[in-house]
This record gives structure tokens, sequence and C-alpha cells, in this order.
């Protein structure tokens, strides 16, 4: 039996880094029931100081406003018990360890759990670490859209780029586009890259979900965007598309629902610009921005949506998490035609051609008049089962290659 160790660092941070950790924890953990065999132990190492750090970043940001006139905004600050919540309810017989987040700490919970190995590394482990350990990389962004990032952070990143691949042994990513970025734009590297098979999140909880969702009165029907508020995600498209898909409706009791934070740190102007787009276009009372809400209640918003909408200009997994939870639960989805989006090979998805309002309203319009497809729980969790079983052999695949032995 593997006894693996699933570093959180980093992850925690944002709900898509903790739905990634979720994954790969449902991935694993679906081959313990695998012909009743016991084949992994998973243990998840959380940093203590997160809270901490947060709080005193905060404290800074505040001073500089008040001093300064300053416009930095203040993080929300992380809630562990919640995210360690989140992982128990996909398996609740991991194993949760604290650790300082350094190094030496970190040692010291790996040899005194026995883990045989670290999955994934969000940044180089020490080379005298005790244990292999798999590194992430997640996507090639500021390589096509460099006017989206700083010129500070666009050096940063080729080189903890560069760093991670010619000092792990493994890194994983999300998708063959980014696979195929690492060849075109960093050539030969030490690590052998591994792109994980897409595979859909299913909570079997979903189906007895009924969250009352009356405190936001959205209309009876509505399309969904689930992403966070930043430039790369193209929620002007998808505006504009609406209003388009609006103007050719006689009954236009049909809203947009847009979950998610609301800051992007690098244009903390963006969303005041997307606001005004909707003054503009008189969308007020058909556009409904929920900001970061409960994942409960923003599941139940999926399930009751008519469809999910992903305008993204960019993705390091297909589709993006809004997309895997759609297509886990069979739920419509129309999604911009980005390479990494073409990965999708789902009969639940349809792309419009990326950044064109146009196309998008006139598919919001074909997804809108077509019956909405209805599958059974047992349909959808057999399907799910199938990607996680493809999921976790993969990764235990990775542990072979890095001479890991029962």
């Amino acid at each position: 039996m593997h006894s693996v160790g699933i570093l959180t660092e980093h992850f925690v941070k944002w709900g898509g880094g903790v739905d990634f950790i979720r994954l790969i924890i449902k991935g694993l953990s679906t081959l313990n029931t695998e012909e009743n065999t016991k084949k992994v132990k998973l243990y998840i190492l959380i940093p203590k100081r997160l809270k901490f750090k947060t709080k005193f970043k905060n404290i800074v940001k505040i001073a500089l406003n008040n001093c300064f006139n300053s416009k930095f905004v203040i993080q929300k600050e992380i809630d562990i018990p919640q995210i360690i919540k989140a992982f128990k309810e996909v398996d609740p017989n991991i194993v949760i360890c604290h650790y300082n987040d350094l190094d030496k700490d970190l040692k010291e919970q790996v040899i005194k759990n026995k883990i045989d190995f670290i999955i994934p590394a969000f940044a180089p482990l020490p080379n005298n670490f005790p244990i292999p350990w798999v590194g992430y990389l997640y996507d090639f962004q500021h390589k096509y859209y460099p006017q989206f990032f700083p010129a500070a952070e666009l050096t940063s990143r080729d080189k903890e780029f560069a760093a991670m691949l010619n000092t792990a042994q493994t890194v994983i990513v999300n998708a063959k586009a980014v696979k195929i970025d690492i060849k075109h734009f960093i050539g030969k590297t030490i690590a052998k890259v591994v792109s994980l098979p897409f595979c859909p999140v299913l909570n079997p909880a979903f189906f007895e979900l009924n969250v009352n969702l009356a405190k936001y009165n959205l209309p009876k029907n509505y399309f969904v965007i689930s992403n966070q508020f930043w430039r790369h995600k193209d929620h002007f498209t998808a505006i504009k598309g609406f209003k388009l898909f609006l103007d050719g409706l006689e009954n236009k009791n049909i809203g947009l629902v847009c979950t998610g934070q609301t800051h992007d740190s690098r244009f903390p102007n963006y969303f005041d610009e997307i606001k005004d787009l909707i003054n503009e276009f008189g969308l007020a009372e058909k556009i409904f921005i929920l900001g970061y809400i409960p994942k409960n209640d923003q599941l139940q918003i999926l399930k009751n949506s008519v469809a999910v909408i992903q305008p993204t200009l960019f993705e390091g997994g297909p589709g993006g998490g809004a997309v895997y939870e759609s297509v886990a639960f069979g739920i419509p989805s129309i999604v911009s035609d980005i390479p990494v989006n073409k990965e999708l090979d789902d009969e639940t998805v349809t792309f419009f051609k990326t950044g064109s309002p146009e196309d998008l309203a006139e598919k919001m319009k074909m997804v809108f008049e077509s019956p909405k497809k209805q599958y059974s729980p047992q349909e959808l969790i057999a399907k799910n089962n199938k990607s996680l079983v493809k999921l976790g052999t993969e990764i235990l695949n990775i542990f072979n290659d890095n001479k890991i032995v029962n």
C-alpha cells in the first residue's frame, strides 16, 4: 500500500485550487474501492501559518490604504476548518497533517507518518528532501497574454517554471495543451511531464441537493458563469453575447447569474468596467452578480441553470472548474473554442468562437430552445467513476516511474 502525502500549500488559497486537491483525493480514493483492495493511504499536508500570513498582509494593506489613500484589496482570510471539511467530504478516511510552512517541519511530518511520496508540489522541494515528489505547473497564460501581467511577474514565472521543470523528476499538468506549451516555450527538460486525464468532479450528494436560493431572488430561467472576475475570463464577451441573445427573444424573462470573486489584483478597475457595461446595456435587472458564495449554493445554482457559459480566453485545464462540474452533472455548457477547451469530449458541451458575442448568442439560443437531456444518477456516477479510476491509475503510474514500491 502507498502512503501518499498531498501537499496543499498554495492550492488552498483559491477555490479552483481546493477543487483540484479534492479531485486528486477522489481519484486516489476511488482506487481503494476497486477489487476491495486498499491501495493508498492519504495524508493531507496543510501549512499552519496561512491564516496568520493573510491577517498580517491585511494589516499592512489597511495601514497603507489609510496613510497613503492606496487601494489595496483586503484579502479574505482562509477558512482552514471549512477547507478540511471539503476534503473530508471526498474521503472521510484521509489523515490531516498540519505543519509549520518550513521545509524542516514538512520533512519531519513525512518521516513521522512514513509517507512514501508527495504530490503536487507548487514549488520545488529541497534537493535533500527524503522522499520522491511530483511537481505541478499550471499554464502559460503569461506567454499568450503578457499584457495581463506586470513585467516583474513575467520574469518570475519564467524562472519558477524553468526551476520546476529542471528540478522535479516528474511534473503534472492539467491538459495536453500545457504539455505542448512546455515543449514550445521551454524545450528540453529534466522532468517528465504528465498531462492528467480530464476528470469531471461528481459528488453524489448533488442529486439530493435542495438548497433554498430565495435569498438571491433569481429568475426561473438563467445561464450561469462561475468564474473569478479576472480579465482573461472575458466576462465582456459573455455580457455582450447575453445582450444579443435577449434582443432576439420575445419573452425576455431569463437572467445571467455570475458567481466568483469580483476583484482582479492585476486590473483593479476591471469589475467597475463590467458594471459600467451592464448599466450601459440596461441589464442591471437581468444580470445577477453574487460574488463568492457557499459551494452548495453554487452547485444548486448550477443544477437549476439552463447551461453554464465559459467564455474564457485561457485555461490551464479543459473548461476550467465550472465545466468539470457541469460535465459531471450532465448540465449543458457553452464553452470558448480555445485549444485546451477542445480537449473536452462530451455531448453536453457546445463550443462557440472565442471572443465572439454573436456566435455565443447563437449558441445560447440553440441550447435554450433544445430539450434538456436528463441523465439518471446511475449513468452519471458510472461515467464519473470510470474517469476517476483512469485518473487514479495515472497517478499510481507516476509512483511506479519514481520507483515507489509496496
